[in-house]
């Protein structure tokens, strides 16, 4: 490897690892039941679901917490962050859309606009 590529690869490291800090610091939040229910109810309208769904998502959040940060999913931010365009927060933005797709297994959906 290149002399120059070092501080790239080391520079890409260090961003996938702040992402993946900041993804797994919004798992935790949404890990105590007031705060995924709030996340449910801001965005599904959802205001009360059995405890039996309650703990399914709860257990696939944590699988998510435990995972690797899923660099397909989140190469568009790293990409952007590299060049500067958007600060490491914005992965807050790429948090939530992950989650949602997790809910969305679970049969939410998002409210239709009228």
């Amino acid at each position: 490897m290149d002399k120059d590529q070092l501080p790239k690869v080391a520079s890409v490291e260090k961003i996938i690892e702040e992402v993946k800090q900041l993804r797994d610091s919004k798992i935790q939040l949404l890990l105590r039941t007031p705060d995924l229910m709030d996340f449910l109810e801001e965005h599904y309208n959802t205001f009360a679901i059995s405890q039996v769904k309650l703990e399914f998502l709860k257990r696939d959040l944590k699988s998510l917490l435990q995972s690797p940060l899923d660099l397909v999913f989140y190469s568009a931010l790293i990409r952007q962050i590299k060049e500067s365009k958007h600060d490491v927060r914005d992965s807050f933005l790429f948090t939530e859309k992950e989650v949602k797709l997790l809910c969305e297994k679970y049969g939410f959906e998002k409210p239709k606009q009228s």
